[in-house]
């Protein structure tokens, strides 16, 4: 099945994509010669910044763009980019999100949901979903993780969940409000998703809650890639929707052997992504996990999770709330975010065309609203942003105000 839907994809994305069909060209690569995963090693890689650069001729001909999702990356490597799909294909991975959750015993019927989200939003949801939720089946609410923490506790605590799904960063903010404060939740399931989850920061979230998290690994251009359950033998990847290569010195790498992760989505058509590479390093697994599904696993590569800020107050704020900063925010090809003082961060920015008249006062205005406290901030325009580099992971939040007492700090 899978190798039939890559096929397919490719052989669309060759006849509809130029740039598809220009850097298959080049190779002297015809679709029909990709037949099976193992011939993708055939094809070049794309790269992020290549499908920022490239992102008019990756959308397939005859696709109406005001007929399609758009969705933005989050820019956590420092490179945000726009993703285009079909709403057909949209429907398909809102459904591909509660596939984890199902498969791992959760109720539709029975149990309250809370996403802990970057902003507050307006009640989206279909009639069919509002009824839905009258009946008590699916009762979901989102809670904002710019508030402050002792507030989003508060509101989990008066909610009483079953589910919760949240970042990493905000899960340890409300482990360590807990331990502060005395108040608990007690949900069936804690899902995080968002950021890369270290084995320090899961043993606190697991020690808070009294739960075992689990853990899904997704990303804005594949969707909901892989999902741990509760054997936590390591992630199922959903090979239906998409294709998962882990490639070391241009080769696909053995069972066990770390690799880097490369996607390449069967779902999207309006803007095919082969081959792409997303950052990551993971693991292939030939294990059958106890749980007896037949997906196959993967392990991802610890990676180091970007600082949290500490506000002047001493208020502490996740990193992935400033990354919501660049969430559909036109101009910028790369950013980085560092703090050496307390009452100051710097922002290096690269413009993808030059114009920073309009990006400078939209990105203060922003971050004002993200921070909700008088702080200095100084923005700078450089050509190019250099970024650390962890475990191949690129880090473009930095900061080096962490008190060291805070049981989460990583120093």
């Amino acid at each position: 099945m899978q190798n039939k839907g890559l096929r397919e994809v490719v052989k669309y994305a060759y006849e509809n994509v130029a740039f598809y069909h220009q850097a298959f060209n080049r190779v002297k690569i015809k679709a029909s010669d990709i037949r099976s995963v193992d011939d993708l090693l055939k094809i070049p890689t794309v790269t992020k910044s290549e499908v920022q650069k490239n992102s008019k001729s990756l959308i397939a001909k005859g696709v109406a763009l005001d007929q399609c999702t758009s969705e933005r990356t989050s820019g956590s490597t420092g490179v945000p980019l726009a993703v285009f799909a079909q709403k057909n294909a949209s429907y398909l991975l809102k459904a591909n999100k509660l596939r984890h959750y199902v498969e791992n015993g959760g109720s539709l019927l029975r149990d309250k949901f809370v996403l802990i989200g970057l902003r507050r939003l307006p009640d989206s949801r279909t009639n069919v979903a509002r009824s839905l939720n009258r009946l008590g089946i699916y009762r979901s609410t989102r809670m904002c993780l710019q508030d402050p923490i002792e507030e989003v506790l508060e509101q989990l605590v008066n909610f009483e969940p079953d589910v919760i799904k949240a970042p990493a960063s905000i899960l340890m903010l409300l482990a360590a409000e807990m331990e502060k404060s005395g108040k608990k939740v007690r949900p069936k399931f804690v899902w995080s998703n968002g950021e890369l989850v270290d084995s320090r920061s899961r043993r606190l979230i697991n020690s808070a809650f009294e739960v075992e998290m689990l853990d899904g690994y997704a990303c804005v251009e594949a969707g909901y890639v892989a999902w741990e359950c509760s054997e936590h033998a390591g992630y199922h990847i959903n090979k239906d929707l998409v294709v998962v290569e882990f490639v070391k010195d241009g080769e696909h790498a053995a069972s066990g052997e770390s690799g880097e992760i490369i996607l390449t989505p069967l779902w999207n058509y309006a803007m095919p992504l082969i081959r792409y590479r997303v950052g990551d390093v993971g693991t292939p697994s030939d294990e059958s996990c106890p749980c007896g599904r037949g997906m196959p696993l993967m392990k991802v590569i610890e990676g180091r999770l970007d600082d949290f800020i500490v506000l002047p107050s001493g208020r502490i704020i996740s990193p992935i709330v400033l990354l919501s900063v660049f969430d559909k925010m036109k101009g910028i090809a790369e950013f980085r975010i560092i703090q050496e003082k307390q009452e100051e961060l710097t922002v290096r920015i690269a413009l993808k065309d030059g114009d920073e008249s309009d990006v400078l006062s939209k990105l203060r205005g922003r971050f004002a609203d993200r921070l909700r406290e008088s702080m200095k901030l100084n923005i700078e325009v450089v050509d190019a942003v250099a970024t650390e580099r962890e475990q191949d992971k690129p880090r473009c939040i930095v900061s080096k105000c962490m008190p060291r007492e805070h049981f989460f700090y990583g120093g």
